[in-house]
């Protein structure tokens, strides 16, 4: 009985006071120590180098599974810190890996819209009409904080923009728009190509490429997505700000964990890199209240493009400039409101509208125990500038303001489908009050892999 003690107490003191590194060592020369001395048996000396062995194996498990877990740490906090702006990119979201460090991701959006009263308005129709989109995005690891992206994306299927063409300039005519989503009729593109790198543990980053601004400026957690929240144009992004496409650069620094400031400039197209620039500036604020999130941006913006003058048609060299307050905030854990607000110079000819309000809110399914569901509202109107209302007047139409409803319910059938049945209302098309209210009726369905 005394020696069983005597080993349990020597077994135990040595599990306790030495590290796992130097169990093979220090507690195999202390057993083999009493084992010379005879005081216990060969048997009992197996059994306790089995025994350190176990401890020593379990130590060896633990420290792995630490250090997996730090790992995901670091891994989740990389994430976070590239995930300073709302990102609307697949791989971002939810891409599988394909490799070590290769993220492959794509998405298809179908989309059917039909109109209801658009056939009392001049050269319009109630037809139903539709469009699909395919996304591929590729995204690749370089070392711990550079990321390289490619998307493509083709699509077929103009929708109802001929429709709503009613200048018959092959262009729909709602300021808002009705379909964010459908685009020039069978195209193949790749949108975006770039380049990203992070400093300063993420509070610098810089991106360089074939940019689409609208994943880095003007974002909304509610209001920013065509192929998930509001379709029309104008719920998307501030329809005052003339975003261009082509190789540009974004630099952004956060200050403060609740401030980021960005700036980009981006060529409208790879001619001429340094002329005819867009560039834009923001402010990102992002308060919590008592655990309810809050974003609000301020941004400024002009477009050095070629636009003519309202009152002198032979002045074609005047610029294009706006600002706008983007916002939204969880007022509940189950809703979120949002705001946009635009304005931009009134004086050019090309600007039909010179202000662009929207609010709304998105309501989570969590309510009626759907938790992935949303139901999302909103209400925007675009204000017209006093050349648009005289052109009007002299036309003999009646002007005002066009005004632009959306109510949308998400429903997500599996984590890869989801269908949202949508509703839009249009009362003064175009800004022309003589436009009989539209009625657009849809269904979205987007499939993610």
């Amino acid at each position: 009985m005394l020696r069983k003690a005597l080993i349990s107490t020597v077994l135990t003191g040595t599990l306790l006071c030495i590290t796992p590194a130097t169990y093979a060592s220090e507690g195999e020369v202390i057993m083999k120590m009493l084992l010379n001395k005879g005081v216990i048996t060969q048997e009992e000396y197996d059994k306790a180098i089995r025994d350190l062995n176990s401890r020593r194996e379990i130590d060896k498990r633990l420290e792995a599974i630490e250090k997996k877990t730090r790992e995901l740490e670091s891994s989740t906090a990389e994430q976070n810190e590239w995930a300073s702006h709302v990102d609307k990119h697949i791989t971002h979201a939810e891409g599988p890996a394909f490799a070590d460090g290769i993220n492959i991701a794509a998405g298809v959006t179908m989309t059917g819209q039909g109109t209801d009263g658009n056939d009392k308005n001049p050269a319009g129709e109630d037809v139903i009409d539709g469009s699909i989109s395919a996304d591929l995005e590729i995204s690749v690891s370089i070392g711990e904080r550079s990321e390289a992206f490619i998307g493509f994306e083709a699509g077929s299927g103009t929708g109802l923009a001929d429709e709503l063409d009613f200048n018959a300039d092959g262009e729909p005519d709602l300021y808002w728009g009705f379909n964010a989503d459908a685009g020039p009729d069978t195209t193949l593109d790749f949108t975006e190509a770039w380049y990203e790198h992070s400093l300063a543990d993420g509070k610098v980053m810089l991106t360089i490429g074939e940019l689409d601004m609208t994943n880095y400026f003007d974002g909304n957690d509610i209001a920013n997505d065509e192929t998930t929240q509001f379709l029309a144009d104008g719920f998307v992004n501030d329809p005052t700000i003339e975003f261009v496409g082509g190789p540009g650069i974004r630099l952004s620094v956060s200050p403060l964990d609740i401030i980021q400031v960005s700036i980009g400039i981006q060529s409208d197209g790879w001619e001429d890199l340094d002329e005819k620039n867009f560039l834009i500036a923001e402010v990102d604020i992002k308060p919590e209240f008592h655990g309810l999130q809050g974003n609000y941006r301020i941004y400024t913006w002009t477009n050095r493009g070629d636009h003519t003058a309202d009152r002198d048609p032979l002045n074609t060299g005047e610029h294009g400039a706006g600002i706008g307050i983007s916002a939204d905030q969880q007022v509940f854990n189950f809703m979120s409101l949002f705001a946009r607000l635009g304005f931009r110079n009134n004086n050019l000819r090309e600007y039909e509208f010179d202000t662009a309000l929207s609010s709304g809110a998105a309501v989570s399914g969590s309510l009626w125990k759907r938790d992935n569901d949303i139901l999302g509202l909103a209400y925007g109107r675009a204000f017209l500038t006093d050349h648009r209302r005289d052109d009007l007047r002299n036309s003999g139409s009646d002007p005002g303001d066009e005004e632009h409803y959306e109510v949308y319910y998400s429903f997500m059938f599996n984590e890869h489908v989801t269908i949202t049945p949508d509703i839009q209302v249009v009362n003064s098309a175009q800004g022309n009050k003589d436009f009989k209210t539209i009625v657009i009726g849809g269904v979205r369905g987007q499939v993610t892999f």
